[in-house]
């Protein structure tokens, strides 16, 4: 079977392989978890093609097997937050900026705060932006006026 993304086709073998190592959970809708090796990040991969093969993402190689391609310029979400899960309907392409959001990552935390770190709101009057990054308004006035302090006092 030819993968589309991949220009990979897997033999007979391949997918007994690969099927050997995913454990359904018991539940209609639980995560398909894998048996085999994990990546440092916790992904699950699998070597095809022997030592002079390559690794793959299993959570990739299923989803093109049962739903099919993976669209361009798209990532693959896990919507169950498991890395090691490989269902496929637990997939879901999206585009990488809204996969990190989605994700416990510092961007997702700092895209969610609603204030800075000194609880001024982040709100339509009070946020800058500057080179796609928000900022306080209330917090660089405050760093400005000080700068300016700073500088009348070094001058005299």
């Amino acid at each position: 079977m030819a993968l589309l993304n991949y220009s990979l086709t897997l033999t007979d073998k391949d997918l007994n392989r690969l099927w050997s190592k995913v454990i359904k959970g018991p539940g209609e809708n639980d995560c398909w978890s894998w048996t085999d090796v994990l990546s440092e990040d916790g992904y699950a991969y699998l070597g095809i093609g022997g030592r002079k093969g390559r690794k793959f993402l299993v959570h990739r190689l299923l989803y093109e097997l049962v739903i099919g391609p993976i669209p361009d310029g798209k990532d693959l979400d896990h919507c169950c937050r498991n890395r090691y899960c490989v269902r496929p309907d637990h997939q879901e392409p999206v585009t990488r900026r809204e996969n990190l959001l989605r994700g416990k990552t510092i961007t997702a935390a700092h895209a969610a705060a609603t204030h800075c770190s000194q609880g001024h709101p982040f709100d339509i009057f009070n946020t800058g932006f500057y080179r796609n990054q928000r900022y306080c308004r209330t917090c660089q006035n405050t760093r400005r006026r000080e700068r300016r302090r700073e500088a009348k006092e070094n001058a005299v």
